[in-house]
């Protein structure tokens, strides 16, 4: 699929011209990335907006003790490094790549150009920075207020709503490849073991089935309020 192609499917840019996104495909650069490859660093600027194409890119902070956070888990169809449009303004967190990914990066000044031409695209860039600082405000809550089980639930249920499908053969949602218990951990602010321990009891209770990187979850899991 052509550049232009893809970014009239993708949020900011849906409701951009077709002649401004032809523009703005000829500047945009295919980036593979193997498994743990940093893109852009924590409090460093981002070199440009990056559209994930294929596989999984966690948004990682540091915390005390050598250990991390996972803020976010990007998959196909979303973006980071939108801040590259803004003079000054750097990364909240490091970018890294989970799985072998492909990546469409738009340059910064490609894209601040295209947002001085099209309003339209500011207002939807500006209402998913927003969508985006709810999950951050829904993470940190849950560390503060929830119990493991309950973060893992709220986690799988999100990963399912944004880059799960619905599965063909029976009612449920289907995440694949789905984050490796070591990630879920981070994701949850716990570690692997009761992460495993979790997943064991929300399955004999039938909230998730599946094996290897690919689960199933259960519509009530899903539907749960975020």
């Amino acid at each position: 699929m052509e550049a232009q192609d893809i970014l009239s499917c993708v949020e900011p840019f849906t409701a951009a011209r077709p002649a401004e996104l032809e523009v703005l495909g000829r500047t945009a650069v295919r980036v593979r990335k193997t498994p743990a490859s940093i893109l852009c660093h924590d409090g460093q600027p981002a070199d440009g907006l990056y559209i994930v194409l294929r596989g999984r890119i966690n948004l990682v902070r540091a915390v005390d003790g050598n250990r991390d956070l996972i803020l976010s888990s990007l998959g196909p169809g979303e973006v980071f490094g939108e801040n590259c449009a803004m003079p000054g303004m750097v990364m909240s967190t490091t970018a890294v790549a989970a799985v072998q990914s492909e990546m469409l990066r738009i340059p910064g000044e490609a894209l601040s150009e295209h947002l001085r031409r099209e309003p339209e695209t500011v207002v939807r860039l500006m209402r998913m920075q927003y969508e985006k600082l709810r999950e951050v405000e829904a993470v940190a809550s849950g560390l503060a207020l929830c119990d493991v089980e309950q973060r893992l639930r709220r986690t799988l249920a999100r990963l399912a709503r944004r880059q799960g499908r619905r599965n063909p053969a029976s009612a449920g949602w289907i995440l694949a490849p789905v984050p490796t218990q070591s990630e879920l951990a981070r994701m949850v602010g716990s570690c692997r073991e009761t992460v495993s321990r979790t997943l064991s009891a929300m399955a004999r209770n039938g909230l998730v089935s599946g094996s290897g990187r690919r689960m199933i979850l259960n519509d009530s899991l899903v539907n749960e309020t975020p």
